[in-house]
C-alpha cells in the first residue's frame, strides 16, 4: 500500500508569486477546463537557497527522458470542480474556488482515493513568504474490495524565495518559489515549484522523496527535475519558455578578462542597479545603483570580485525590468 502513499504525496503540482510583485491568483494560474499541461524529466537540479533576489541557474540541464505526462484538464467530476486526465491513466482531481485550490483525490488503475479532509495546495492570492499548513486524511477503495484502506498525513507550503530562474536556450524567468512538504506514515515529499507571472503552471519542479525512520532520521530515496514544455489555454497558447528576442541592453566582452561594459538606453528617468553574483547566486557587489536617463554606458573593472576563471552572473534592473546574463571569465 506505500506506493499508493507516494501516489498521493506526487499527485500533482500545486498553483502558486512576487518578484516585481507577481501575485498567484485564480485567474492567473487556477485550473480551468480547455488547458494542456505538459512536462519532461531532466537533470536532477539542487533547489538551493531560500531568500530574496536568488539566482537559480538550471540552464544546463538536460532532457533525460520522454514527455513525463500530458495532463488534459477538464471541468467537474463527482466531489469537486476540475480533474487532471494524465496519459499513463493517473486521474487527479481538484477544487478551486475563489480562495484556492484543493486537492481531493486520484483515480489509478482500479484505485481511487477519496480525501474527506483535502489538502490545500494553494491559497488566493498567494505571494512570497506566504505559508499555510494543515492535515489531511480519507480512504483508498479498491475494485472489487469491500474494505478501504485509510490514509492522513499532514501537509506545509511556504512561498520561500523569488528571484531569477535560468532555463536553457537563454531563457530567464522573473519567478517566486514555492516549497511544498506532504507527509504520510514514513514518507514525506519535498517539492520546489517555480513559478513565473505569465505562465500558469510551474515552470520548474524539484521532487524529493524521503524515507523517515522511527527515530525520525530522514533518507532520501528519489530526487528528480521536471521542466515545463508546453502550457496551452484555450483562449491562447504559448510556452513560456520563448528567448527574450530583443535586449534593451548591449554586454561586451563575454567572456571578459577584467572589464565589462553594458550599454543601454533609457527614454526617461529609470531606476538602474546592476549586480555581479558567481555562480551560486551569491551577490558579490553592486555595480551601478541609480537613477538614469538618456544613452549610458557603465564601464566596470570586476576582477577585484571576479577573481577566478569561471562563470559569473549579471543581474541588470531597468525600472521593473529584470535581465540575468551569464558572463564568462577568461
Amino acid at each position: 500500500m506505500k506506493r499508493f502513499f507516494t501516489f498521493l504525496l506526487i499527485a500533482f503540482g500545486s498553483v502558486s508569486l512576487l518578484f516585481s510583485q507577481v501575485t498567484i491568483t485564480k485567474v492567473t494560474h487556477g485550473f480551468s477546463g480547455g488547458q494542456i499541461h505538459d512536462g519532461c524529466i531532466v537533470t536532477y537540479q539542487q533547489p538551493g537557497a531560500e531568500g530574496e533576489n536568488i539566482i537559480w541557474d538550471f540552464s544546463n540541464v538536460e532532457r533525460s527522458g520522454n514527455a513525463l505526462f500530458t495532463s488534459d484538464i477538464e471541468d467537474n467530476f463527482d466531489g469537486g470542480n476540475i480533474k487532471a486526465v494524465r496519459d499513463d491513466g493517473c486521474t487527479f482531481f481538484f477544487n478551486i474556488t475563489d480562495k484556492g485550490n484543493e486537492y481531493v483525490g486520484y483515480e489509478i488503475g482500479n484505485h481511487k482515493l477519496l480525501l474527506d479532509k483535502p489538502i490545500q495546495k494553494t491559497v488566493y492570492p498567494q505571494k512570497f513568504n506566504t505559508r499555510f499548513s494543515g492535515n489531511f486524511s480519507g480512504n483508498i477503495f479498491t475494485e472489487g474490495s469491500d474494505k478501504a484502506t485509510h490514509v492522513e498525513g499532514s501537509y506545509s507550503t511556504h512561498a520561500d524565495a523569488w528571484g531569477t530562474l535560468l532555463l536553457p536556450d537563454g531563457v530567464s524567468l522573473q519567478a517566486l518559489r514555492v516549497r511544498t512538504t506532504e507527509a504520510s506514515g514514513s514518507r514525506e515529499l519535498v517539492k520546489y515549484l517555480w513559478y513565473t507571472q505569465e505562465t500558469r503552471y510551474p515552470v520548474f519542479v524539484t521532487s524529493e522523496d524521503y524515507s523517515i525512520a522511527a527515530d525520525g532520521t530522514r533518507q532520501l530515496i528519489y530526487s528528480g527535475s521536471f521542466l515545463n514544455t508546453r502550457v496551452n489555454k484555450s483562449e491562447n497558447s504559448y510556452t513560456g519558455m520563448q528567448r527574450i528576442a530583443a535586449l534593451p541592453y548591449k554586454l561586451f566582452p563575454n567572456p571578459f578578462k577584467n572589464e565589462i561594459q553594458v550599454s543601454y538606453n533609457l527614454p526617461e528617468k529609470t531606476n538602474v542597479t546592476i549586480s555581479l553574483y558567481d555562480a551560486n547566486g551569491v551577490k558579490l557587489t553592486t555595480l551601478v545603483s541609480e537613477e538614469q536617463s538618456g544613452n549610458r554606458t557603465a564601464f566596470q573593472d570586476v576582477s577585484k570580485y571576479a577573481q577566478l576563471p569561471g562563470v559569473y552572473l549579471l543581474k541588470i534592473q531597468l525600472g521593473d525590468n529584470v535581465y540575468t546574463e551569464k558572463l564568462l571569465k577568461q
